[in-house]
């Protein structure tokens, strides 16, 4: 059984406000993606707000227009990896992209339920995922209709195959899907059961296997935007960031890159300039097995175990003016579990103009990547479950003063509750609230 605490416990000890630590800042600034996105999440479907670091460079990943057509040309999967991923150096002695910091428990037992469908095609999608099952040691349960499920998967002939990554399932609101596939694209038996294996495996925790920093695929970019362009009506930067981004080395878990993954894209040939290629995969390669059984293994120790943890249940976050201190104090409500390794968390808010632009601010104190923010930080340790503002309302404080809010009395802002994780240079997202609209009364 899990231990509870309120952190108010940790608010003497373990806390250390960002203002008193600009050179972890700058740290975790330079640690951030190049561009630093809000998303209003609305289960797949995201709306982005940019907030631009000293590297603008934009990204974005747009699902195909026409998934029939995507099928056809060889993009089969629109799942958002590029918002996970950051940089470290890694090695190991297996191969496979996974992020492991959205893995589940080992052993964990996954409630999957369908939200649309015949009886018969559930049961068919269902069965081809429990394949995992034999390599994975994590079980597939169906979940009824009106149950609460870790996988929710809708299925219907338009919204593409996409999935969410691990455990960012669990930030998505229990009565939207974290996963769809598009039966008008199962048109072998073959390619279904590939494509099925292939979304359950980013619902594990599996990453595309072209992003591998080994895989030197010599890409014919010019003729894959063109095709891409033509077919899919994907601009260059979702081209990118759909085939030819790299991840870093922790991502491979390893030192090789596998071409048979069920993990990997199609390549064809008149994409490459050497004609390399790879086919449809659609069934488990030996690495794959091999991979899966070290993330979730049947016996020992799950390989490369990094801090996890999960947010839930926040619940709201009430705003107090605060004359005596001159400044701003917010009291965000919810849960958070922790898992793996101990591990430092970051819990922040940040702040944005009525319209989602962020509010920028370049000195060394209350920002994130010249973003407004503030945060405390909390060491913890695996198998916990701490509260923030649940047992008592005002247990755990954010404070910012008005000067480092760089708007007129009177102006409308908003905040939003975005925690993450900072561990041997990775900065992982753990959730994002609703914007909180608030009038800022200096």
């Amino acid at each position: 059984m899990q231990k509870q605490n309120s952190l108010h416990q940790y608010h003497v000890h373990n806390f250390k406000n960002l203002k008193s630590k600009p050179s972890i800042m700058r740290k975790i600034a330079i640690c951030l993606t190049a561009v630093f996105t809000l998303f209003f999440i609305s289960g797949n479907s995201q709306e982005k707000t940019k907030i631009k670091t000293k590297s603008a460079a934009k990204k974005s990943v747009v699902k195909s227009k026409s998934p029939m057509t995507a099928m056809a040309n060889g993009i089969g999967c629109s799942t958002n990896e590029h918002f996970l991923l950051t940089t470290r150096l890694d090695t190991g002695d297996t191969r496979g992209l996974a992020d492991n910091f959205y893995l589940w428990e080992n052993g964990q037992t996954l409630k999957v339920k369908f939200l649309s469908g015949s009886p018969a095609m559930r049961a068919k999608v269902f069965s081809m995922a429990k394949e995992w099952e034999q390599f994975a040691n994590l079980h597939f349960e169906l979940a009824g209709d009106y149950d609460a499920a870790n996988i929710r998967v809708r299925l219907d002939d338009k919204g593409g195959h996409n999935s969410a990554i691990g455990t960012t399932a669990t930030q998505i609101p229990e009565n939207e899907k974290t996963m769809n596939l598009d039966t008008a694209n199962f048109y072998t038996e073959a390619g279904m059961h590939g494509t099925v294996l292939h979304e359950f495996g980013h619902a594990i925790g599996l990453l595309h296997e072209h992003y591998n920093p080994l895989a030197g695929i010599k890409w014919n970019k010019p003729v894959v935007y063109e095709e891409l362009k033509r077919t899919q009506g994907w601009d260059e930067d979702a081209i990118y960031y759909n085939l030819f981004q790299t991840v870093a080395m922790m991502y491979t878990n390893g030192t090789g890159y596998d071409k048979n993954s069920i993990m990997h894209y199609p390549v064809f040939a008149r994409w490459t300039t050497d004609g390399f290629s790879v086919d449809w995969n659609n069934y488990l390669s030996a690495a794959d097995k091999t991979f899966i059984g070290q993330l979730y293994p049947k016996s020992g120790q799950r390989f490369n175990e990094v801090p996890r943890m999960i947010v839930s249940d926040f619940s709201s976050m009430n705003a107090v003016k605060d004359n005596a201190r001159g400044g701003l104090s917010l009291y965000p409500s919810f849960y958070i579990s922790t898992a793996g390794v101990a591990g430092k968390v970051y819990l922040a808010t940040f702040f944005y103009d009525q319209d989602g632009n962020a509010l920028k601010d370049d000195d060394d104190q209350y920002n994130i990547s010249n973003v407004v923010a503030t945060f405390r930080a909390l060491t913890v340790n695996p198998n916990m479950k701490l509260s923030a503002n649940k047992l008592d309302p005002k247990d755990f404080e954010l404070f910012i003063p008005y000067s480092q809010i760089p708007v007129a009395s009177g102006t409308n802002v908003q905040v939003v509750f975005r925690p993450f994780i900072y561990f041997n240079n990775e900065v992982k997202w753990l959730y994002a609230s609703k914007p909180m609209m608030l009038s800022v009364i200096k």
